[in-house]
């Protein structure tokens, strides 16, 4: 948790906060005990400390979360697991597949509640997405297809804080985080690949920093083209570019046989949950179909990016006090991983690093 913002500040923070009679943030971790004073003062937040398993030993925690770069998170989810405590790591869970399976293995044989944060799964328009496919809005699905933009940095411009995610061995990549996210909400809405064929190829090879002076080479793709057949049949096509897109980021048309549903939204993000949805049934018109009410399980509305990870955290809550099975788990980390895996065996594509 940093003092000057950041993905654990702007999301897993605001989405604790919208929500005080389930969750209470009673300790943080940074990288430097003067980070974490900083930090502490920042969010009020008690107890500070730049070691993690100081952080994971204190009494009254129940819950820890993992907000760090990929490489460090199976450390840091070790040091949860090994104090007992159920864990949140963000998604990717692990660099790799491999990487993934042993952390998931970790914490089941350590008997321990894991949570992975695929939060767009939690997202009101997601889950409503879903039940309109599954109650047969646009009857039997025949074809789907997404086009999105990967966004920066992997358009040929990045800050030198965020090169890392144009390594292909970071495991923070295009393919794995805006593209991984997507392809688990699509697969988790209309199911899994029965047979599949890729496409990846970095077309930004040179990347131009804008905080600092020079380039640095990209090895990561930023080029995904992904077609198939899912298990019910559906001929599907995936793809995702690097940069941003002048007008629509994202768009996903799912066609069927008395029907069409199309979700758009600004950005390729689809974990963020801001899409909007419309339909038309038979030779009707097409209309905007707002999510209702009863989607929205939060007493308040959190702003930006906290909204899906707050229902994440809602789901992660009814979880741990009734023991049901709601937020997506280390398995459904590893089933995502398994499925990218996949991806870049079909496309013969052999990670590499020259950053």
């Amino acid at each position: 948790m940093s003092a000057k913002g950041g993905w654990a500040a702007t999301a897993h923070f605001e989405a604790l906060r919208a929500m005080p009679d389930r969750f209470v943030i009673r300790a943080l971790s940074a990288s430097t005990p003067g980070s974490a004073q900083a930090a502490g003062e920042a969010h009020d937040i008690g107890f500070a400390t730049d070691d993690p398993a100081i952080l994971a030993a204190q009494p009254g925690i129940d819950l820890v979360v993992v907000t760090v770069k990929v490489p460090h998170h199976k450390e840091l989810v070790a040091q949860a697991l090994n104090r007992g405590k159920a864990v949140y790591c963000e998604w990717p869970l692990g660099k790799d597949l491999d990487e993934g399976r042993a952390i998931a293995a970790s914490a089941e044989e350590r008997g321990v509640r894991a949570f992975v944060g695929l939060q767009g799964r939690s997202a009101p328009a997601i889950r409503y997405l879903r039940d309109l496919v599954r109650k047969g809005y646009v009857g039997e699905v025949i074809s789907s297809n997404v086009i999105g933009a990967g966004g920066f940095p992997w358009g040929g411009a990045a800050m030198a804080g965020m090169a890392y995610v144009l390594d292909d061995t970071s495991g923070a990549t295009m393919l794995s985080i805006p593209f991984g996210h997507m392809v688990d909400m699509f697969t988790w809405v209309l199911g899994d690949f029965s047979r599949l064929h890729a496409s990846l190829a970095t077309r930004y090879p040179l990347v131009k920093l804008v905080d600092a002076d020079g380039s640095v080479d990209a090895t990561a793709p930023d080029q995904i083209a992904v077609g198939g057949i899912l298990d019910s049949g559906a001929v599907v096509a995936l793809q995702y570019r690097g940069g941003d897109a002048p007008e629509c980021g994202f768009r996903w048309e799912i066609n069927g046989r008395d029907g069409v549903l199309i979700v758009e939204g600004n950005s390729g993000h689809l974990q963020y949950g801001h899409v909007r949805i419309s339909g038309r049934q038979g030779t009707g018109p097409t209309d905007d179909l707002t999510v209702p009410a009863q989607y929205r399980l939060l007493p308040t509305d959190p702003l930006g990016y906290s909204d899906a990870v707050a229902h994440a955290y809602r789901a992660v809550h009814e979880d741990l006090t009734t023991g049901s099975s709601i937020a997506p788990t280390f398995d459904d980390a590893v089933k995502t991983h398994r499925l990218l895996d996949r991806i870049e065996r079909a496309a013969d594509w052999n990670r590499r690093s020259s950053i």
